[in-house]
């Protein structure tokens, strides 16, 4: 119920997996949707990469890896739903803002990223548009870039944004010497969801208590 509507068909074609949420996804999607304004999901980290950067190579490793888990190509719908659902696209271009700060000067240089992080964080997510997650790479000398990854913790805990990162420099590597990336089969989150519909909530809050 909720995806029938004509204006949905094409969203109908772009999925891949549709399935509930967890518990913890269910109380931030209330509180994300409850204090629209508020940052607190919004997750940001930014780097500065020394060094000569292999811009193709780089793009290619991020979309490889959301290529790779459904849960990075996954958005949140709530509206004409008995319960919240999370959707998984076939297909989600990552974004990547690239510009060339390198005739500011340094003062200059963060005053701009200062004024872009902020206005990151303003902007936000649309909840029900994949992918949750965007990449800025901005050039502040031959061989230096500060690249900024943000993201909604709806999909990615810290734990899982390590992986991440792990995954990709290996993949960019790899890119880089044109070699392959043996990698072991990612199970998807769908999985954790399945067990969890599996387990005997009763049984668990008699054991927590």
């Amino acid at each position: 119920r909720g995806m029938s509507r004509p204006q949905d068909r094409a969203a109908r074609a772009q999925m891949e997996d549709l399935y509930p949420l967890s518990p913890m996804q269910r109380g931030m999607l209330f509180h994300a949707l409850y204090e629209a304004s508020s940052p607190v999901y919004f997750e940001q980290v930014s780097y500065q990469l020394r060094g000569q950067l292999n811009l193709t190579a780089f793009e290619r490793a991020w979309q490889q890896v959301v290529d790779r888990h459904p849960v990075l190509r996954t958005s949140f719908h709530y509206k004409g739903l008995d319960e919240p659902l999370q959707m998984v696209r076939r297909k989600a271009k990552l974004p990547l803002i690239q510009e060339d700060w390198t005739e500011l000067t340094a003062a200059r240089q963060e005053e701009r990223l200062k004024a872009f992080l902020i206005e990151d964080r303003a902007r936000g997510f649309q909840l029900d548009k994949a992918p949750l997650l965007r990449l800025a790479l901005f050039r502040l000398s031959a061989d230096t870039h500060q690249f900024v990854w943000s993201h909604h913790h709806l999909l990615l805990d810290g734990w899982s944004v390590s992986l991440v990162i792990k995954e990709v420099l290996a993949l960019y590597d790899a890119l880089c010497r044109d070699e392959d990336v043996r990698q072991d089969r990612s199970r998807p989150y769908r999985d954790y969801i399945a067990w969890l519909g599996k387990q005997d909530l009763a049984a668990a809050e008699e054991f927590w208590r």
